[in-house]
């Protein structure tokens, strides 16, 4: 017979003392308060921009990606404040009504299962991961709670998180090769670019450099022929 082990005293204890939010707060708020959340996203995710572009006026924002991301905060805290009321006033009915106790025990039961559900969904994706996987099982492999946790976990997510992982290392290495073949391609665009600067600036260097001998040149044959001349002229006076 398995004994019970310190790791399933460390699960329940978790379950236990985060499910008594749920026993102080009722079934009906811990049921609205996920609505608002969920529903929240949901709307908020889908009426972002609309939101978005009520409210820019007011912060003068022009940007729109900025609209779309005030636009689904605004979206998403309306709606939980909304779920929230009502939660509030349900359970307020509920109180009154006699069903207080009814309320709080189902509360506690839903704020548990959820702790619990979601701390199955953790140990079962740990447990597809190799490097955790071998030390959960050599530990808590014999205690009562990991076999169930891992199995709820499977159950409720439905997938292989090592296809998964595998899925994603090929997309990065695809990525990282696209930026790999990208960045040559830019380099040798950039090589060719700079050779084209180069041969242009040497060229007009070379043009530069011919312009200024044939000027030279020709100052220097003007000079020469006005030496001639004048070496001309003087000959002839003493001729004469």
């Amino acid at each position: 017979m398995q004994d019970i082990s310190i790791f399933d005293i460390v699960i329940v204890s978790v379950t236990v003392l985060l499910g008594l939010k749920g026993l102080f707060r009722g079934f009906i708020k811990e049921v609205f308060g996920l609505i608002g959340i969920v529903g929240g996203i949901f709307v908020a995710s889908r009426a972002a921009t609309d939101i978005g572009e009520y409210i820019s006026p007011l912060l003068a924002l022009e940007n729109e990606s900025s609209i779309k991301l005030v636009g689904f905060i605004a979206g998403l805290i309306g709606f939980w404040v909304v779920m929230y009321i009502v939660g509030l006033i349900l359970s307020k009915m509920s109180s009154m009504s006699g069903l207080g106790i009814i309320d709080r025990t189902f509360g506690f039961i839903f704020g548990a299962g959820k702790v619990f559900l979601i701390v199955s969904i953790i140990i079962y994706a740990l447990s597809q991961v190799k490097v955790f996987k071998d030390k959960l099982e050599t530990n808590f492999a014999d205690t009562y709670s990991y076999p169930l946790l891992v199995e709820v976990g499977a159950y409720i997510i439905k997938l292989d998180i090592a296809q998964a992982t595998s899925k994603v290392e090929q997309s990065v290495d695809q990525a990282v090769t696209a930026t790999k073949e990208a960045a040559a391609d830019m380099t040798k665009e950039a090589v060719a670019k700079k050779v084209e600067e180069m041969t242009a600036e040497v060229t007009q260097k070379v043009e530069e450099t011919i312009n200024s001998v044939k000027e030279t040149t020709t100052k220097q044959e003007v000079v020469l022929e006005k030496v001639v001349d004048k070496e001309i002229k003087e000959a002839n006076e003493e001729i004469k």
